[in-house]
């Protein structure tokens, strides 16, 4: 009776992996995961498990963003950027938001490369049942559709991804992209920075609740600091942010994940072109079609392979950072200042006397493979590289 048990989870599980759409969809991402924990282990349940463990992470920022009520883009980041619905009772935010946000963001993305499976595996998701817990109620709401949240465009109708090996990688890849943006904020500590900005709020509080007196008569500023308000604190607290000393380590491991992107980047496009079925695809060929319905340009992978080339030559100093007040081959050294970093004060920066300690002779990146990219995609480019990342 025992084997006959396990035979039959066995035949089971690759039937309900195949329904981790409709769980998400029922039960979200945390109860979907429940279940998909629950079944006999398998290579196509680990890729529906690191799924859940991906979006997890992305929608736990987003509940710690909406929380506080910082429902407006922050800044233009990943996460940071996106547009999430009200909240009509916020928290108070602390000084430690970012830093704890940041920190959980880079361990759900270690859960997802930690859960992914070593050999093939496939995961077929409807787009549309797609969604995250914004406001952490457990029901689904209008505006918490992962697409709308994303900015995704869907076909009409089911939008059907068949999700294979290749994939893995691809995801694989957008985890350490993420990872290294959440390290990079982190080894800038932005809690000092967001402190200041509480003693500020609670100060301009305690002005606002005395009697005005005879100052009343003065011009009232009141619309326009509600107005920009917001935008100068974001813009304060990033630059008192980087002029921080950043923490060497984490920069290091920062790099550590762009060039860990950049690998895994490679070995999905090198599977991609290895592909001969046309089934539901996530990212294309040149001979298959995306079943979301959009058309990439002809030699998308190579194009897109030149850029993160020059990309990890640049981390590893091989190429240099173009600068605006710099000769002909002379450039910035970015993995020197990953190896050695300084803060960054961003008008030093401008001016040029910040990029000295990091400037040398030699090549330096050109703009002929970005170029390229931009001319097959027109318009549309930005929307693509976060596709592609």
């Amino acid at each position: 009776m025992r084997c006959l048990l396990a035979v039959l989870s066995l035949l089971a599980a690759p039937a309900l992996a195949q329904e981790t759409s409709a769980l998400i969809a029922e039960r979200g991402l945390a109860g979907a995961r429940t279940q998909l924990l629950a079944q006999a282990p398998s290579a196509d349940r680990d890729l529906a498990i690191a799924a859940t463990r991906f979006l997890g992470g992305v929608e736990a920022a987003f509940q710690a963003r909406h929380r506080i009520g910082a429902t407006d883009p922050l800044v233009p980041l990943p996460l940071l950027g996106a547009t999430l619905p009200p909240n009509p009772d916020p928290q108070p935010m602390t000084a430690d938001f970012v830093t704890a946000m940041m920190r959980d963001l880079s361990q759900a993305m270690q859960d997802t490369r930690d859960a992914l499976p070593d050999g093939p595996a496939t995961l077929t998701l409807d787009l549309r049942d797609l969604w995250l817990d914004v406001d952490g109620d457990g029901t689904r709401g209008p505006a918490e559709d992962l697409a709308a949240l994303s900015g995704l465009p869907l076909p009409e109708g089911p939008a059907v991804v068949r999700f294979d090996a290749a994939d893995i990688h691809w995801l694989r890849a957008y985890t350490h992209l993420i990872d290294g943006v959440a390290t990079l904020i982190l080894a800038f500590d932005p809690e000092p920075a967001l402190a200041h900005r509480i003693a500020l709020d609670a100060a301009l509080a305690e002005q606002f609740a005395e009697p005005p007196g005879q100052m009343a008569r003065a011009p009232n500023f009141d619309m326009q600091a509600r107005a920009f308000g917001p935008i100068v604190d974001r813009v304060a607290v990033v630059i008192q942010t980087l002029r921080r000393q950043p923490d060497p380590a984490l920069t290091r491991a920062a790099g550590d994940h762009l060039r860990a992107m950049v690998a895994a980047n490679r070995v999905f496009w090198t599977e991609v072109a290895q592909e001969t079925d046309n089934d539901r695809e996530w990212i294309p060929n040149d001979a298959q079609q995306a079943a979301l319905g959009f058309a990439l340009p002809p030699e998308t992978g190579s194009m897109w392979l030149a850029i993160l080339d020059e990309v990890d030559q640049a981390l590893a100093g091989r190429l240099l950072i173009p600068f605006w007040r710099f000769a002909p081959g002379h450039g910035v050294d970015l993995a020197m200042w990953l190896d050695d970093p300084r803060p960054v004060d961003v008008t030093d920066w401008v001016q040029g006397t910040a990029a000295l300690p990091y400037a040398r002779p030699g090549l330096t990146v050109g703009r002929d493979n970005w170029d390229r990219f931009l001319n097959g995609f027109q318009g549309r480019a930005g929307l693509y590289m976060l596709l592609l990342n």
